[in-house]
């Protein structure tokens, strides 16, 4: 009886390190899997850039690229890290690219 109450520690322990490195592997998994998301998101934008919609439907259209992608590859779909992440870089291109209307309105 002894000898099984010595191995209880050991067995929550185990069960503790267990659980932590399950999380470790999901965190890994989801890190990767949001670059692949960046990825496609990136080439989406370029994609929408030719298409002719302006403004919003672009964003429309690459928010139902991203998600399609996403079932495809059996990712979860975030709509609202997906669109912040466009108007990041949304914004980061208006700061490189700066367009006269945009530099007049300033």
């Amino acid at each position: 009886m002894k000898q099984v109450l010595d191995i209880i520690p050991l067995i929550v322990s185990l069960l503790m390190s267990l659980v932590g490195l399950i999380s470790a592997i999901v965190k890994v998994v989801k890190a990767k899997n949001w670059n692949a998301v960046k990825a496609a998101l990136c080439d989406f934008m370029v994609k929408a850039e030719s298409s002719a919609e302006t403004g919003e439907g672009k964003k429309q259209l690459v928010l139902e690229w991203v998600k399609d992608f996403c079932q495809q590859q059996g990712y979860k779909f975030d709509e609202q890290q997906v669109s912040s992440a466009i108007e990041k870089l949304i914004d980061f291109s208006k700061r490189v690219n700066p367009r006269e209307k945009d530099t007049l309105a300033s």
